[in-house]
């Protein structure tokens, strides 16, 4: 396989730290260094807005996949080589992916997650054999990598892990690709649509696998962005969520979501009473703009 264009999944918070904001920097100049092609999320944001301008500065061509339907309208990133507006987020998760040849994550928060998650489901239903990068900058993703990995449909061959920003490339390198994708490139599931249905039916998610991961995931992301107001909640009955609860608080403490967002869902280990308290669970408004992004990147 060839690399040329690379979607790179990562945070749009402005209050990261500076590793991590420096982390987006390094990739993008990379992704000039090695003339390949960027694909990512269109904002002027946080990492998202440097590892753009990063890799425009590196002579890139960088395409910015923004959804009208979104607050992300909002704070497009000007001087891209090409936007393109689709209607909502499962459109730009759609478009990025079938645009790119692999995926790299960079530290990042639920819509990161979000992302990587998917890749990792429609590679397990056989729907494309592109690898997924994750870069563990400081050890951010030690938590989500220990779970994942604990996960009875966790498949090894699409994920990579690496430490530091310059192993992206040889990893790239020395990737074999799984076997060909078994169904139509335009047939990949998503819960966009049954998340957001008018009903306030609660969202409970008692086993661990990648799919009901991934939709709690895209289910606290979208409550992030106020597409739905349905409570959320995790039966944790043998500790089974453990290892991605702390990372959800890693997140907050790293500033990829804000502390607002812990209390976006609820966590009990009896199901009668987390179905008690998810009848009770209060609705919160996320403040995106200074909470979240910030000042545009310069």
């Amino acid at each position: 396989m060839t690399f040329e264009t690379l979607a790179v999944y990562l945070g749009s918070s402005g209050h990261a730290r500076d590793i991590f904001q420096n982390s987006a920097t390094q990739m993008g100049a990379i992704i000039g260094r090695e003339k390949k092609r960027l694909v990512y999320g269109g904002m002027d944001a946080g990492l998202m807005g440097r590892v753009a301008l990063a890799a425009l500065d590196g002579g890139a061509h960088v395409t910015g996949i923004i959804p009208r339907k979104l607050k992300d309208s909002e704070r497009i990133l000007t001087n891209l080589s090409q936007t393109v507006m689709v209607e909502d987020l499962w459109d730009r998760k759609k478009r990025m992916f079938q645009m790119s040849d692999a995926i790299i994550t960079l530290p990042g928060g639920f819509g990161t997650m979000d992302e990587a998650l998917e890749v990792l489901s429609w590679g397990n239903l056989g729907l494309h054999n592109k690898p997924l990068i994750l870069v563990n900058i400081e050890g951010y993703w030690d938590d989500m990598i220990t779970y994942i990995k604990s996960l009875p449909d966790y498949d090894e061959r699409f994920l990579i892990v690496v430490n530091n920003i310059e192993d992206v490339i040889p990893a790239l390198e020395n990737f074999t690709p799984p076997i060909a994708p078994q169904i139509g490139p335009d047939h990949y599931p998503h819960f966009e649509d049954e998340i957001t249905r008018d009903t306030q039916e609660p969202i409970l998610i008692d086993v661990p696998t990648i799919e009901n991961t991934y939709y709690a995931i895209c289910a606290l992301g979208l409550k992030q962005l106020h597409k739905h107001k349905r409570a959320i909640g995790f039966l944790n009955q043998n500790g089974q969520f453990d290892h991605l609860l702390q990372w959800i608080n890693t997140a907050a403490k790293e500033h990829f979501i804000t502390e607002n967002c812990l209390k976006l869902f609820s966590v009990a280990t009896d199901e009668t009473a987390l179905r008690e308290e998810l009848k009770s669970q209060t609705y919160v408004e996320i403040d995106l703009h200074d909470a979240k992004w910030g000042k545009a990147v310069d």
